[in-house]
């Protein structure tokens, strides 16, 4: 089996999907605004759970060190460093990039990239999108980016048919991030403990309720400066 062909997979899925979307959804079916309340009741329910799943503790080096405190301190040094380098500004920058390449006959530019940058956080926060490509290329197991596509396939469908057309374009931010944990994964060569799996999952939860947040309109949180959070686990354990 090629390496890395469930990221392809991933990320192709879900702009065939977008796109075929699209066409169906040509008149949205309600106000883009409307649809993501109950949108973020999902995502922050979802990210409550994963959230749940810190590990009670974490080895590091020689040391065990609590989950939570761990969860903290990773989350702690991914926001610093990803509002240093304003992740979600790039991110929105890059969206900002698509809207001007292919989308330019659409008058309704912030809605594009609003619509791109929450699908993107959603596709790519959750643990899978890190686990993922290890299992891939590891094992060349392929279940859990098969589920990770439905899901993202779903969320995309949902999004797109609300009039948020930037959704489409997650499928290139999927084959950008799950690309990168594919070439570690192919350096490696050996998968994530499960542990470090579990404190990815709990730190992805605290990122999505993050998201849910933001669609509920409660509070504008940067998430996307947060990305880096994700991160610091994985690297610290190497």
């Amino acid at each position: 089996m090629i390496p890395g062909i469930g990221t392809i997979v991933n990320g192709v899925s879900v702009l065939f999907v977008g796109i075929l979307s699209r066409i169906v959804f040509k008149k949205e079916l309600k106000n883009f605004e409307d649809n993501l309340l109950p949108l973020g009741l999902l995502v922050l329910a979802l990210g409550l759970r994963e959230s749940l799943k810190s590990p009670d503790y974490v080895r590091f080096m020689s040391f065990e060190v609590s989950g939570f405190i761990f969860t903290l301190f990773a989350v702690i040094v991914g926001a610093v460093i990803g509002n240093l380098l304003k992740i979600e500004e790039r991110i929105k920058k890059f969206g900002d990039y698509l809207y001007r390449k292919f989308e330019k006959s659409d008058p309704d530019q912030s809605k594009f990239i609003e619509s791109y940058l929450t699908t993107t956080l959603i596709v790519i926060t959750g643990p899978l999108a890190i686990i993922g490509p290890f299992f891939d290329v590891v094992e060349s197991n392929l279940e859990l980016l098969l589920i990770k596509t439905a899901l993202d396939c779903f969320l995309v469908i949902f999004i797109t048919s609300s009039g948020g057309k930037g959704a489409v374009y997650s499928g290139i931010s999927i084959l950008i991030y799950q690309g990168f944990f594919t070439l570690c994964a192919l350096l490696i060569n050996s998968n994530i403990d499960p542990l470090i799996s579990d404190a990815i999952a709990g730190i992805g939860g605290i990122l999505l309720i993050g998201v849910g947040i933001n669609l509920l309109g409660i509070k504008k949180i940067p998430v996307g400066n947060y990305i880096l959070s994700l991160f610091v686990p994985f690297i610290l354990t190497l």
